[in-house]
């Protein structure tokens, strides 16, 4: 029992110093919460991480590199208009936003690898 309390904090220790790594800026404001207290990274910087979660899927389809950069206006106009004062993003938004992203990124992965392998 006390060795499954020790391996349980070891493994947050670990995952919690692996997503410090990640550039964030940790606003708890932006942040979801468990248990009261927010997660060490924001809700957009976790939907992106999320959003790769679909390479290994995307090596089964072909969607173009344009379509990848295009999934990232959604994100920057989003973070521009907060960022201007414009109006105010909640973490749905930032939510939806980062995995759109996330998607489009690993789109854009997919297609350097499959240009890289068929060299």
């Amino acid at each position: 029992m006390v060795e499954r309390i020790v391996v349980g904090a070891v493994f947050k220790k670990a995952i919690r110093e692996l997503f410090l790594y990640v550039p964030c800026h940790r606003k708890p404001e932006r942040c979801y919460h468990i248990k009261g207290k927010p997660m060490p990274i924001c809700s957009r910087c976790l939907s992106i991480l999320l959003g790769y979660l679909f390479i290994p899927f995307l090596f089964f389809v072909d969607i173009p590199f344009w379509v990848g950069i295009l999934l990232q206006f959604p994100m920057v106009l989003d973070g521009y208009t907060q960022l201007k004062g414009w109006r105010m993003s909640n973490n749905f938004l930032r939510t939806m936003t980062g995995l759109i992203s996330g998607f489009g990124l690993s789109v854009g992965i997919v297609e350097v690898v499959r240009l890289l392998i068929s060299f």
